[in-house]
C-alpha cells in the first residue's frame, strides 16, 4: 500500500465517519448525558463492531477476487449501487436529532458492549465496506499486511472522529438540531457517498 493510497483511505474514512447515524447520535447522547469518557468508550465499542465487519468484507473480497473475478464485478456493481442508494437516502433525510439516539446502559463496560452491539446490529456496515474497499485495495493481490494496514488506518480515522465528537458533544448539539445546518450536513455526506458509489460501480 502506497502512502498516497493510505492517505486517501484515511481522509475518505474521516468523511464517512462524520456522517450522522445511530452510532454518532449514540456517542453524542452519551456525551451530553455523562461526559467525555463514557461517550468515548462507547465510541471504542462502535469501532470494534466496525472492525468485525471490515475483516469480514476484506476476507470475502479477497476470496471472490481469487476464485471468481467475474463474480467480483457483480459485487462491485451491487456495492456501488448500494452506496449510491445510501447517498440518496442521506441527502433526502431530515436533519438528525439527538433525541433519536438509542438508549444505552451505564458503566464503562456496558458502554463498550453497547457500542459494539449498535455497530454489529447494523448489517449495512459490511455492505458499505464491500463497496468502499475496492477503491483502495488491489484485491487480486490482497495480503495480510494490506489487511493490517487498512485496519490500522480505518481504526485511527474512526477514533479521531469519535474523540472529537465526544469532546465537542455540547457544541455539536445545536448544529445537529438546527434545521439548516443539519440539512446541509446530510446533503454533503449524501453527495460524497453517492460519488464514491458511482466510482466503485464504474471502476
Amino acid at each position: 500500500m502506497t502512502l498516497i493510497t493510505a492517505g486517501s483511505l484515511f481522509l475518505a474514512t474521516l468523511i464517512f465517519a462524520v456522517t450522522p447515524g445511530p452510532g454518532t447520535l449514540a456517542v453524542i447522547g452519551r456525551g451530553l448525558a455523562q461526559g467525555f469518557w463514557p461517550a468515548f468508550i462507547l465510541g471504542i465499542g462502535l469501532t470494534l463492531g466496525d472492525m468485525l465487519f471490515l475483516w469480514a468484507a476484506m476476507l470475502s473480497l479477497g476470496l471472490i477476487a481469487e476464485q471468481a473475478a467475474g463474480l467480483f464485478q457483480w459485487v462491485r456493481w451491487i456495492g456501488g449501487g448500494y452506496l449510491i442508494y445510501l447517498g440518496i437516502q442521506t441527502f433526502r433525510a431530515p436533519p438528525p436529532s439527538v433525541e433519536s439516539a438509542p438508549a444505552i446502559g451505564r458503566g464503562w463496560w456496558k458502554s463498550l458492549v453497547a457500542g459494539c452491539a449498535i455497530s454489529c446490529t447494523n448489517p449495512k456496515v459490511i455492505l458499505f465496506y464491500l463497496g468502499f474497499l475496492p477503491l483502495f485495495l488491489d484485491l487480486a493481490v490482497l495480503s495480510l499486511s494490506d489487511m493490517l494496514w487498512v485496519t490500522l488506518i480505518i481504526q485511527i480515522a474512526l477514533m479521531v472522529v469519535l474523540f472529537g465528537i465526544s469532546l465537542g458533544a455540547h457544541r455539536l448539539r445545536p448544529l445537529l438540531v438546527r434545521g439548516g445546518v443539519g440539512r446541509w450536513i446530510n446533503r454533503i455526506s449524501g453527495g460524497v457517498m453517492g460519488g464514491v458509489g458511482a466510482a466503485v460501480a464504474s471502476s
